[in-house]
Parts: C-alpha cells; structure tokens; sequence
C-alpha cells in the first residue's frame, strides 16, 4: 500500500527555490537537491557523491546534457538508491536514475547539491553512447567511469549537446515517477511554503540560523497530500493540466485590484512547442509574464497608486539577479492583490489571489529590502511561469492521477 510522507525543505540552500536533503548510493552520499516541477531529471554534483564507492551502482551508457533559464549541465547516467526523509516519514528506492555532473555551468545550483526534476518523462532526456563507446574500444562499454575522449569533453555545456545529438535519443522514468510505479508513494506530491526569497530578517544572519528561521522551511509531501488536513484549509480549485510536457495550464487573464482584466496572450505559432500559454513551475522563484501582460499591470499598479511608480522602476527588466529596494518604501497595505484567472476542473475558470505579501517578499534579498516578485524574460514566449510568489500563496497539490494529464489543486493555507 502506497503511503505519505512529508518531507522538510528549506529555500536557504538555493538562494529562494526549495531542496529536499537525500542520500545517494550505499554510502549514504548526503545532497540537498532543488525540487523543480520544470525539469525531470535527478542530477547530483560529482564534488558530492562518489559513484565509485557505491556498491549499490549500476552503470549505463547513458549521458546527459541538460540547460536551465541559467545554468547547465552534462554527465554519465547511473542507476543507484536514493532515500529521503526520517524515520515513519522516509521513501528509499533502489535502481533510480541519477546523473552525475562531469561539468557544469557556474551558479547551475546555487549552494544546492544538484536538482530533482519533478516533472515528466519528456523533460528527461538521454543518450545512448553505445556506439561511440564500442567504436572507440572503451571496456567497460559505459559512461562511467567518465571515458570520452578529451577532445569531446568541451567546457560548453551547449556544445557538448551538439555532440551527444549524434546519437540515439531515450527518455529515462523520473524519480518521482519510478517511486510511483514501484508502489512506494500515491502519483501525487505537494507544497507547503511560505517565501519565494529567503527571508533575512531585520540583521545580518549566518546561513544556518537562515534556515532555522521558520518562514526559510517548509514541507514537501509525498503520496495522498490531501490526508494530511492540518497542512490546508477549506475547499481546493482546481486547475487542469493541459499537457504534460511541463505542468501546462492556461491562462486566461489577470486582474490588478478592482480593475479590468487583461488578457492573457496565445502562445506565437512558432512556439508552440511549448504547448501552452502557462506553466506551474517550482524551479522559478518569479511569476514571469509576457509583455502583454507585465506592461498592463505595471500600467495598472501607478495608475492605481502614483507613489508606486518610483518604487517599481527599477523593475521594468529582468537583470538575472534579484533587486531590493528600501523596506521604509513598501506599506504593504496600500498596494492591491493580483488575480489570475485560470482554466479550471470543475468549473470553466478558477481565480487565483497573490497577496500582497506574496509579490511583494519583505527582507529580501538583504535585511531591511523588499522585493517584487513579477518579471518578465526578453525573448521568452507568450508564457506565464508562475513560479513560487503563487505556488506560496497556497497549499499547492500536483495531482497527477486526475482526468487525462493531471491536475494542480490550491487551497488556503493554516
């Protein structure tokens, strides 16, 4: 019988998204790994973990090359056990595939170990070296140890892609979903949090006492969510999973406030691939909008308050770090809640509320700053990526098990 478990995650590690602490292999190879819903793979540091000391490891010829919104990755694809959690509350599976970075791109993890990708099979991409192996007389035919030659191991992350593409292309089970199948947790997980930045406090903190600060924790549960009802409150909207290349969803519009809804942009035909206009994603610690949508509301907000305009400026782009201005600025009071209305379950639309307190992360990302949490990435398509300023909002289940592809189900938080 499939059981539930809660695990206790902290956003200190990876300066805001959310790890989960595991240990790899017979030695117990301890890591704190992202838990992203935007990719699919289970990477861990080689600084971190030793294959070859891990009794429980079976090779492959299987790599990997996979790059993020910042940052990147490649390395061999071995099958070892991976366990989480303590005691009563802990999943231990054998034969999980795991990548081991041979290189990465700077800043790829934060002070994380590596990722767990949460999403599916489509995302978790590999490729079998078998004839690159076999032709150039490596024994053992495998990916580990590492043997490529070193002419093909380039410091390019993106060009290492190119050389793999030569070969033929698998799509490895993710973690979550091999836990599934082997019948050790429900086809559902989810998320209680409280930040989208760490939370520093008034003064300087070391990073230890950051993750002891209760608004840095939070729980991941694994299983039947909906049993432990001391986690949420009142009833759950659902919003349908469209796709299953991400956890895809539609958008249908936002609402600053009182104000007229905009609406949401369709997806450009040359990015369909992305199949729809919205994504729910862990791994994003913004609510990133289209143009047609960030311009509005930022029209919206001055419009709302002409104070506001001075305190948003330095949010009109997306510098890749995250920007503080003077806490004495934001009375949190004044500004207006933003609704997203989505496609829903049982209903045609679901409106969905980030407070405040939600797009506005106070002490972040220095004591004494705040933080707003909408951005927008040049170049990205007509896409929402609510990442976790609404993810926060709420006690947020990925129910995979529901109609065709899934569904995401919120509900208020104790």
């Amino acid at each position: 019988m499939p059981h539930s478990v809660i695990i206790p995650i902290t956003n200190v590690f990876s300066k805001g998204t959310y790890t989960a602490h595991v240990k790899v292999g017979s030695e117990g190879a301890e890591a704190n790994l992202i838990l992203d819903t935007g990719s699919s793979a289970l990477v861990v540091q080689g600084a971190d973990y030793s294959p070859a000391e891990d009794e429980k490891l079976t090779a492959t010829a299987f790599a990997q090359d996979v790059t993020y919104g910042a940052g990147g990755w490649y390395g061999p694809v071995v099958k070892t056990s991976v366990f989480m959690g303590k005691g009563f509350f802990s999943v231990s599976c054998d034969d999980m595939n795991v990548a081991v970075t041979r290189k990465e791109q700077q800043y790829s993890f934060g002070d994380a170990d590596g990722i767990m990708g949460l999403a599916y099979h489509e995302l978790n991409r590999a490729f079998d070296l078998t004839d690159y192996l076999e032709t150039n007389a490596f024994d053992p035919c495998k990916t580990f140890p590492w043997q490529l030659a070193h002419e093909e191991q380039d410091d390019s992350v993106r060009e290492f892609k190119k050389f793999l593409k030569q070969y033929p292309k698998s799509y490895l089970t993710p973690y979550f979903t091999q836990l599934e199948e082997q019948g050790v947790v429900g086809d559902q997980f989810a998320f209680l949090i409280h930040r989208s930045s760490i939370y520093q406090t008034s003064s300087k903190k070391s990073q230890s006492q950051l993750r002891h600060h209760p608004l840095n924790q939070g729980f991941f549960v694994m299983g039947k969510p909906r049993l432990h009802n001391h986690l949420f409150k009142g009833h759950f909207k659902k919003v349908e999973v469209l796709d299953d290349k991400y956890y895809n969803v539609h958008t249908i519009s936002m609402r600053v406030g009182g104000g007229e809804p905009i609406l949401a942009p369709t997806l450009a035909e040359q990015d369909l691939n992305h199949k729809t206009n919205g994504i729910v994603d862990t791994g994003a610690s913004y609510v990133v909008l289209p143009r047609g949508l960030f311009d509005p509301m930022m029209t919206q907000l001055k419009a709302f308050n002409p104070n506001f305009e001075q305190v948003l400026a330095p949010y009109d782009s997306f510098t890749g770090k995250e920007i503080g201005v003077d806490l004495s600025l934001i009375n949190l009071d004044l500004w207006p809640s933003i609704y997203f209305e989505i496609q829903g379950v049982d209903e045609p639309s679901v409106t969905l509320e980030m407070k405040p307190k939600d797009y506005w992360q106070i002490h972040a990302p220095e004591p004494n700053q705040a933080s707003f949490q909408f951005t927008v990435l040049e170049g990205w398509p007509n896409q929402v990526i609510f990442g976790l300023p609404l993810i926060a909002s709420y006690f947020t289940v990925f129910d995979r098990q529901e109609k065709e592809k899934g569904v995401i189900l919120f509900a208020d938080k104790p």
